[in-house]
């Protein structure tokens, strides 16, 4: 695989969708000067980060108007083989938390009501997360290049940004709720300006807008997403309050045992 020179600039995006960076590659003279793998790591180096925590406020609009608000706090480590999110407010959902492992492979989820920490199946990682427009596969972390693969769809402008355009589908440790994805990355600094989903039958069910993108400590990080659902309108706006990069966290934030405390 070809490697890439390091550039000055990177970015990072938090669980919540989190995940989901991509790239693409420009077409000179119809032949790619790259391919998409070769892509897909360029965009897990330029986006490493030893560690990240991010404070967030997510306010999910229902296709009836009615509003609920979260507040929440977002860590990944080991260059996001890791992520923990945990609820912050109201206080009926405080202290619950997604953990992911394994770039994402693994997700277990944690409800303080009961007490009882429950591993998520793969029939169920395309449910709504407190009733938002991100399933739990979108709260995953993980490596672009083991998650994904895809084929170069060219360029092409998206507010009045040119942006490469990369068509992708799962491999077999990626995320199990989508068929294929579209994604649009800037072509000036390779971040991640849109992802359109498609569900299991190959239908539009869902699209991911990150922007106002800030440089926190050399690293580029979105702090404003909103995913929109193409099914019933409905919509979830989230807002970085705060964002910190490559910082002390213990390893054992990150387990199974961890999760109750």
């Amino acid at each position: 695989m070809k490697r890439f020179k390091r550039q000055p600039s990177r970015y990072v995006s938090i669980s919540i969708a989190l995940a989901v960076i991509f790239a693409s590659a420009a077409v000179v003279g119809g032949k790619p000067p790259f391919s998409a793998a070769d892509i897909l790591q360029k965009v897990d180096d330029e986006a490493r980060a030893d560690t990240t925590k991010i404070y967030l406020t997510q306010t999910v609009y229902s296709p009836t108007g009615d509003q609920r608000s979260f507040k929440m706090v977002s860590y990944t480590k080991d260059d996001n083989e890791k992520g923990l999110t945990e609820y912050l407010a109201p206080s009926q959902v405080k202290g619950m938390k997604i953990l992911t492992l394994n770039s994402g492979d693994d997700i277990w989820s944690y409800f303080p009501s009961t007490n009882r920490v429950r591993k998520i199946a793969s029939s169920a990682r395309n449910r709504k997360v407190q009733g938002s427009d991100f399933s739990y596969d979108d709260m995953a972390m993980g490596k672009m290049a083991k998650s994904w693969k895809g084929t170069l769809q060219g360029e092409e402008k998206l507010n009045e940004t040119l942006c490469y355009k990369l068509v992708l589908t799962p491999t077999e440790k990626g995320p199990k709720s989508y068929k294929k994805t579209t994604v649009w990355i800037s072509k000036t600094d390779f971040t991640t300006l849109r992802v359109l989903y498609f569900d299991k039958y190959g239908e539009q069910s869902k699209q991911l807008d990150m922007s106002d993108y800030r440089d926190v400590k050399g690293v580029k990080v979105p702090f404003l997403y909103t995913m929109t659902s193409l099914v019933d309108g409905g919509k979830t706006v989230m807002k970085v309050a705060h964002a910190e990069v490559n910082i002390k966290l213990s390893d054992s934030l990150f387990t199974e045992t961890g999760l109750k405390k």
